[in-house]
């Protein structure tokens, strides 16, 4: 938890020291503000003490005691955090795996070369919860599979039914599940007809009211239109590559301004990631993973989980702050890997050489 602290960055700080409402907090500086942050933090598990790290193992013990983690045959703090991201991860994946199968229709409903650049969207706004890239990338596989196989007809299908019957149960999560869907859908330009039907029937099966999915729809895309206009060239040549280029810019401005802390957290483990990884074609720019992580559930499951404003921000602190680990780990790690990829020494086998007479055999270096 405290090296996660200590790698977010300002906006993310910041954005934490207003969930404390704390006074006069513009005048903080970043040490200033970790060490505000932490002193709340203390407070409300009940730590007299001032010491970091007696704090930071008082709200994992805490953390650990609201989620049921037996920490008997835990030796380290290390040991702690990889049981509570593991069974919190697990947990949040349960809670919004149908907001997840309701994107999934979606994309579904979109143009076929979309779906790949959508799922990875998704895929995004999923990193949160699911940390672990190879988990992450079966869920992919499973999204690009499912919505290439459903087409148009993907609200007949059996993902999608039991999705429904969740969210039914759940209108706020089936309003948060429709918000992501149509942010996702936003990527490749406007709603066509069958996304627009399909959002509204969609919308209605979750409960949701006609009049309610209508102004769902008409005021994401007021926001995409807008950064639309934003973000055209005065004097663009039209081709089909610009206008994709001109709407995923669109798409990224969308709900930009509603950056939350999980939006921020997004943000930053991703441009971390990132320093291991090539550029992607159609992957998500600055800005985009803020508007994903903003609506990607996470805090309405933290919500629904604990009680009181103060720890459902504890555990967004806590929880965040050990995703930041994690990130941090994981893209050294791919790094150390891409660099002993780049290093590495060709193989030297004896391997004699054609000839006609005799002579002594030489070294041939196979790659």
């Amino acid at each position: 938890m405290l090296q996660g602290l200590h790698l977010m960055g300002e906006a993310e700080l910041g954005e934490l020291v207003k969930l404390t409402h704390a006074k006069g907090s513009e005048n903080l500086n970043e040490d200033q503000k970790r060490r505000h942050i932490l002193s709340w933090a203390g407070k409300i598990v009940g730590c007299s003490s001032q010491d970091p790290n007696v704090i930071e193992k008082e709200c994992l013990l805490w953390l650990a005691g609201h989620w049921g983690v037996n920490t008997s045959e835990l030796d380290d703090t290390d040991e702690l955090e990889r049981a509570l991201r593991i069974r919190i991860a697990d947990e949040a994946s349960q809670y919004l795996g149908p907001v997840w199968w309701i994107s999934c229709a979606l994309i579904a409903a979109g143009p076929a070369d979309a779906i790949g650049p959508k799922v990875r969207l998704l895929d995004k706004a999923a990193s949160l919860v699911v940390p672990s890239r190879s988990a992450r990338q079966k869920l992919s596989e499973n999204w690009k599979a499912k919505a290439a196989e459903w087409g148009f007809d993907s609200l007949k299908q059996p993902e999608i039914q039991q999705a429904v019957e969740q969210l039914k149960k759940a209108p706020d999560k089936a309003d948060q599940a429709l918000t992501l869907a149509l942010v996702i859908s936003l990527a490749d330009g406007r709603l066509s007809f069958e996304e627009d039907r399909l959002v509204k029937d969609l919308g209605q099966a979750c409960g949701l009211s006609p009049e309610e999915c209508n102004e769902k729809i008409r005021h994401v895309n007021a926001i995409y239109w807008g950064h639309q206009v934003e973000v055209t060239p005065k004097r663009q040549v039209e081709t089909a590559e610009g206008d994709k280029r001109v709407a995923m810019q669109a798409a990224q401005l969308t709900l930009e301004s509603a950056g939350t802390l999980e939006g921020l957290c997004l943000e930053a483990c991703d441009k971390v990631v990132g320093r291991a990884d090539a550029a992607e074609e159609h992957a998500p720019k600055s800005g985009w993973q803020r508007v994903l992580g903003t609506v990607s559930g996470l805090k309405q499951f933290f919500g629904n989980k604990m009680r009181g404003d103060e720890q459902v921000n504890l555990v967004r602190l806590v929880y965040l702050s050990i995703i930041h680990q994690h990130a941090e780990a994981a893209a050294r790690a791919e790094a150390a890997a891409a660099a002993q990829r780049r290093t590495a020494v060709p193989v030297e086998v004896e391997a004699p050489a054609p000839a006609t007479t005799k002579e002594a055999p030489r070294s041939i270096k196979l790659p």
